[in-house]
């Protein structure tokens, strides 16, 4: 590192953003937080309080805009918050995680949208930008290695994968793009802010036990289901903490700026695994893979309708499954190990997110 950096940070009230934030801070930079929201910039302020952040009074200072009219906004908030100008970095964690296309054109509004707005501010200001994207950029994937390269357009699963792949191709050679995979909750106390993704798996699994509780004379321990995949395949699930504490150590450095850096997880759990670690957790049997390209059987009752509504949702969980290529990343950080995928740690996630009714619940 040359020194310390001087940080516009997006999304910083995010799930993501909160942890890049406190990892900014604890490693001596200045940032300037862009927030939307006064109530989730007080929860923000609150969690850095927790870990004794900030150091200093001069490290962190907050400035409200939408990252959409960041651009048109630059000049007045250099008048509004001295200072702000100098900034020599920008790191761009703010995103819509939105799967599916809504009115408001959610997600390539904020994704694809926000992208083309810093494009436009990092011609006006001398800034190295760094983006937040996501591995799967790649797109529907059985079992291949996937390169930290710029890809094709692939089949993508989503548009929320869509639009960070279309974001990503303007900033290819221009900025230092960071692909993690499914975030999870921090890797020792479970905290979470957003119960999505891979949590869905789960609180459909959670949803099912409580209904076949209510259904006695269902056999729970042979629901007879068989999932379209291969039980050695893999779900990519890692740690909040270590993405934050990665992605800020490799855009410290400027060898790696303006490469590409899977942020994923070297030994992620098999669908054997997870699957076994799931009838155990909730008391179900009968669960089992037939190979990718298969199709489930249709339900015979109404009670296997209930079932298999509820298996359907966590479907996509299982059907993509490439194999993420570390080089760079593990060049870059060569002495920060990704916290292990155990049964202990699993059953933390869980309980954090039951314990909170799935975001439901206080935070």
């Amino acid at each position: 590192m040359n020194g310390p950096m001087n940080v516009l940070l997006t999304g910083a009230t995010g799930f993501l953003g909160e942890y890049l934030l406190a990892e900014l801070l604890e490693r001596g930079h200045t940032v300037w937080a862009l927030y939307r929201n006064a109530s989730r910039r007080i929860d923000t302020i609150r969690f850095l309080g927790s870990l004794g952040l900030p150091y200093t009074a001069d490290s962190l200072h907050w400035f409200k805009c939408e990252v959409l009219e960041l651009d048109k906004r630059w000049d007045r908030l250099c008048q509004q918050h001295p200072g702000i100008h100098e900034v020599n970095t920008l790191l761009h964690s703010a995103a819509s995680i939105r799967l599916h296309m809504d009115k408001s054109g959610e997600p390539l509004r904020t994704n694809l949208g926000g992208a083309k707005v810093l494009a436009r501010l990092a011609e006006r200001i001398p800034i190295q930008v760094h983006m937040i994207s996501t591995a799967y950029v790649c797109g529907l994937v059985q079992g291949a290695i996937i390169r930290e390269i710029n890809h094709p357009p692939g089949d993508f699963v989503n548009v929320y994968e869509e639009s960070k792949w279309e974001a990503e191709q303007l900033w290819h050679l221009k900025a230092t793009l960071l692909r993690p995979s499914i975030i999870v909750g921090h890797s020792e106390t479970a905290r979470c802010k957003t119960f999505t993704g891979w949590y869905i798996l789960f609180q459909a699994m959670h949803l099912l036990d409580r209904l076949m509780d209510e259904n006695k004379d269902f056999n729970r321990l042979n629901l007879d289901i068989h999932l379209p995949s291969a039980p050695h395949a893999t779900i990519n699930i890692v740690p909040v903490d270590y993405v934050a504490r990665a992605a800020v150590a490799i855009i410290e450095n400027p060898d790696n700026h303006n490469k590409i850096f899977h942020l994923t997880h070297p030994d992620p759990p098999s669908h054997q695994w997870t699957m076994d670690y799931v009838c155990k957790r909730f008391n179900v049997g009968g669960i089992h893979f037939s190979g990718d390209g298969t199709s489930m059987t249709e339900p015979r009752n109404p009670i296997e309708r209930m079932v298999y509504r509820q298996i359907k949702t966590i479907l996509f969980h299982f059907s993509n499954n490439p194999v993420f290529d570390r080089t760079n990343t593990n060049h870059a950080t060569p002495h920060m190990p990704v916290p292990p995928i155990t049964q202990d740690r699993v059953d933390r996630l869980l309980d954090y997110a039951i314990a909170r009714d799935w975001g439901q619940g206080p935070g």
